[in-house]
């Protein structure tokens, strides 16, 4: 039954991809557009600089300096990072923009110019999840904790089920759980590089307004 659900997922991912990346492009623009007019939010050229240096960045770490522990199962890898700082300083549509961006040039780069809508859903989540949580907020342990919870939980699971494309449907369940299962080996070690950032959220905030 699990099988099922998650194939006929997969099929409909597939078959309306193009729709799919359309939406969600619209929906990032409506969402700068919203920004720059009902927020009144205006981005410098430096600003507008960081943000482009940050989506190279989580290019370079999520697809060159990953570390691979299991394959297919246990990947250590550092992309977050620039999304987190992304979602500290700009808030909620410059992230999950960046964020997209970043995975859509990362896919054509380093995937043999292959595109998937899922892994840019993932993306989006993420980003979202790092700018709710980090953009002017109290960055207690708590809230670091739940945000990095939330986004490597929807690498995993989310992430896990796309990959489902290149693999058996009796391996669906068990593919899923054993990703799963390795993830909170990540967690502390993610979490910790968080903690470690968020001391930095004043002194990159000061440099931007310079």
């Amino acid at each position: 039954m699990l099988d099922t659900v998650l194939h006929a997922i997969l099929d409909f991912v597939g078959a309306h991809s193009a729709l799919l990346t359309v939406l969600i492009l619209i929906a990032l623009g409506v969402g700068m557009v919203l920004c720059l007019t009902v927020q009144k939010r205006r981005f410098t050229v430096r600003e507008i600089a960081v943000m482009g240096m940050l989506a190279a960045l989580n290019v370079v770490l999520a697809e060159v300096c990953k570390i691979t522990i299991i394959p297919n199962a246990l990947v250590l890898s550092f992309g977050f990072l620039p999304i987190a700082v992304c979602g500290m300083l700009f808030g909620v549509a410059p992230t999950v923009t960046v964020a997209v961006v970043a995975d859509i040039l990362g896919a054509l780069l380093f995937s043999s110019g292959s595109f998937y809508f899922g892994y840019t859903l993932t993306a989006f989540l993420v980003g979202l999840f790092y700018a709710l949580f980090l953009h002017k907020r109290d960055l207690s342990l708590a809230r670091c904790a739940l945000c990095q919870l939330l986004s490597i939980v929807c690498y995993a699971l989310l992430n896990s089920i796309w990959a489902l494309n290149w693999v058996t449907k009796t391996a669906a369940a068990e593919y899923i759980g054993t990703r799963l299962i390795m993830q909170p080996i990540l967690y502390p070690v993610y979490l910790l590089f968080l903690l470690l950032l968020r001391k930095y959220r004043k002194p990159l905030e000061g440099a931007l307004r310079k």
